[in-house]
């Protein structure tokens, strides 16, 4: 499609990976400290899709995935999910507090101890992109669901003012404590917010 909203040079693809891994690399910092346990990270691949690939990038629409959403508020603005197959989301659970019992879908604590994880991972990931670009981003108290993937992300879609073309997928894996755990964070711009991350990463014309 040439020049399209999510058809990127490989510079800015380079740059957004490069970022990316910076911020999750601090996401995984702070999972550290929360959970008093060895996290380590690694960010295989960055993608900027069109909305209708989402889905197919998580897994497919009927995956059940648990996830925490929050908005994007200041010079950069949109939604940033983290969104986690249920299974891997309860290993997590296990790894931050191994004698409570925190089933998911079963315990408020569960639901409390995800919102708090999803805090702390979205926060951490967006202090760093504001500690690169100087731009002002914050985030809100998170919601959390566990839902199939493809219904989380039409409803987070369906709830925004104004939806971009570019839809940034950063698959992640985490090593915690032995357990191999994969995550993605979807971070869901409205129109000209990465755009404006681009220009203040000095590669909009690239």
């Amino acid at each position: 499609m040439g020049n399209s909203a999510y058809d990127l040079s490989d510079m800015q693809k380079d740059t957004i990976r490069e970022v990316s891994n910076i911020g999750m690399g601090n996401a995984a910092t702070s999972l550290s400290q929360l959970i008093n346990t060895r996290v380590d990270i690694t960010v295989p691949f960055v993608k900027v899709v069109p909305d209708v690939e989402i889905s197919r990038l998580l897994g497919g629409e009927e995956v059940e995935v648990c996830a925490s959403y929050v908005q994007v508020v200041g010079d950069i603005r949109g939604h940033l999910v983290m969104i986690f197959r249920t299974s891997d989301a309860q290993m997590l659970l296990n790894q931050m507090a191994p004698s409570a019992d925190m089933t998911i879908g079963e315990s408020e604590m569960a639901r409390s101890a995800l919102q708090e994880l999803g805090n702390i991972l979205a926060s951490s990931f967006l202090r760093s992109l504001a500690d690169m670009t100087s731009l002002l981003m914050h985030s809100t108290v998170p919601a959390v669901a566990q839902d199939f993937a493809g219904s989380i992300v039409s409803y987070v879609v369906s709830n925004m003012y104004e939806l971009s073309e570019k839809i940034m997928i950063v698959d992640t894996h985490f090593e915690v404590g032995g357990d191999h755990i994969d995550g993605q964070c979807v971070f869901i711009p409205e129109p000209g917010s990465l755009t404006m991350l681009l220009e203040s990463l000095g590669v909009a014309n690239l």
